[in-house]
């Protein structure tokens, strides 16, 4: 597991560890559980997510929730070093002796644009379609990200209509000492329910989508100005120096010294 998906498992367990702490009292935790005030906040914002999406969007919420645990397939280290590799050997032996390491490559999304190059497709043509897939994927994401963060403000404001629904009920028969404290109890605890769901689940989710996905498009537009590049037959350093722009200066860093490193041992070897 890397470290990214290891920080959100913790992130999540930490955030419901320490909620359930410093939910202890001498009262107990029974005091939290209700499941009338459940049907109301989850139920009720479910429901208005059926009223808004398609099912559609459904049936794709399982594999979002595991793409957010999931790193990039190539990160942009590993990414510029492959296009070095690709575009020395290219430059070599010619574009169509990689179509052997293209074949190997598990990125579909670099696969793809370099065989367009092998087969000769216009750079125009390959920049083009290349971007279009990435407008595609960030509607996908955007449209997952939606789904979240809908409800994320759908769940509260359930909660809100518990509190009103609880309200209504203690007031209804004042003289009833027990109507009161069944009231209250479900007005406070439905506005708590939408709290949880918001702000430790949906919330932080389509925030992670959104991290998650802007990542990715500026990874893939890197790998369209590698590719390109290559094709022109760009020299490989100029290539390795146009990709590590993408790069943040503590990225930078790191793969300037891993390269360092990588040249020292194969001087030595």
């Amino acid at each position: 597991m890397k470290k990214n998906e290891f920080l959100t498992i913790i992130g999540f367990i930490a955030a419901v560890v320490l909620m359930i702490y410093g939910m202890n009292s001498k009262a107990g935790y029974l005091i939290f559980w209700d499941p009338l005030s459940i049907y109301i906040t989850v139920g009720g914002a479910v429901g208005t997510l059926l009223m808004a999406y398609p099912m559609s969007e459904f049936k794709r919420l399982g594999k979002v929730i595991v793409q957010v645990m999931k790193e990039q397939e190539l990160s942009k280290l590993e990414t510029i070093t492959l296009f070095t590799t690709l575009s020395r050997k290219a430059r070599r032996e010619g574009l169509l002796s990689l179509e052997d390491d293209i074949s190997q490559i598990g990125n579909d999304f670099i696969k793809k644009a370099m065989s367009m190059v092998v087969d000769g497709i216009e750079p125009e043509a390959i920049r083009e379609i290349m971007t279009l897939e990435i407008d595609e994927m960030e509607k996908r994401h955007s449209d997952a990200s939606s789904v979240f963060k809908t409800l994320g403000a759908y769940a509260p404001a359930m909660g809100m209509l518990g509190t009103l629904i609880g309200l209504i009920q203690m007031l209804a028969d004042l003289s009833d000492a027990s109507n009161l404290a069944k009231g209250m109890g479900k007005a406070l605890i439905t506005t708590f329910y939408g709290s949880v769901v918001a702000n430790m689940i949906a919330m932080p989710i389509a925030a992670k989508l959104d991290y998650r996905s802007a990542q990715e498009i500026g990874t893939r537009q890197m790998i369209i100005e590698g590719v390109l590049a290559i094709q022109s037959g760009v020299n490989p350093r100029i290539i390795e120096d146009k990709l590590v722009a993408y790069l943040s200066p503590d990225e930078r860093k790191k793969y300037y010294t891993v390269a360092a490193s990588g040249e020292g041992v194969a001087e030595n070897g």
